[in-house]
Parts: structure tokens; C-alpha cells; sequence
């Protein structure tokens, strides 16, 4: 009986020791490789938290743009103008090309123009 209870003594001595060493590795790789998913997260945070911000501008840009839109009658006629080549009944467009200036209409022939005069 002596000989059973020194004999598992001895082989708990080895066991133990041998047991807490390879936890301890393998603590070490998955904390290492933890490490790096942190890392790769916090990259990825970085990265949406600068996408966000652009988004955030852009709202607001757009947001400006809808109030404008809706209450300043002068910039929907700048919009229309410049958008669709929109013009008042009594208006002149002139054209400068290379130091020369030309008269010109919207879909509107020479004499028709004078006509409308």
C-alpha cells in the first residue's frame, strides 16, 4: 500500500508541472493570436469611424441642400439655369469663344429670335 501512494505521489509531481506548461502555451498562442484580432478590430474601427464621418458630412450637405431647395426661390432658378440651360423670356445669351462674341439662343433660329423681339 505504501509502494501505490509514493508511486502516485511521484507521477502528480511529474504531472503537474508537465499539465501547467502546456496550458501555458497554450494560453500564450491564443493570447498572441487574440492580440492580433484586436488589433485587425481596432483597424477596422478606425476605418468605419472615418467612412461615419464622411457619411455625417454628407448628410449634412444634403440636408443644406434640401432646405435650399425648398425655400430659396433664387437657387432653384440658379439650379434650373445651370442644370437644364434654362432662360427668362427677355434674355440674351452670349457665347465667348477665342476673344469673339457671339449671340446666341436656346433652340431658336436667327429669324425666329428677331421675330420675337
Amino acid at each position: 500500500m505504501n509502494f501505490f501512494f509514493s508511486r502516485t505521489k511521484s507521477l502528480s509531481l511529474w504531472f503537474l508541472p508537465i499539465l501547467l506548461g502546456v496550458g501555458l502555451i497554450v494560453l500564450i498562442i491564443n493570447g498572441y493570436q487574440e492580440i492580433q484580432r484586436v488589433k485587425l478590430l481596432a483597424q477596422k474601427r478606425g476605418t468605419l469611424i472615418q467612412f461615419n464621418q464622411k457619411l455625417n458630412f454628407k448628410n449634412e450637405e444634403m440636408y443644406r441642400e434640401i432646405s435650399r431647395l425648398k425655400y430659396d426661390p433664387i437657387y432653384v432658378e440658379e439650379i434650373a439655369r445651370k442644370e437644364f440651360g434654362l432662360v427668362k423670356p427677355d434674355e440674351i445669351i452670349f457665347f465667348l469663344d477665342e476673344g469673339h462674341t457671339k449671340e446666341a439662343s436656346r433652340n431658336v433660329s436667327g429669324t425666329q429670335f428677331n421675330q420675337r423681339r
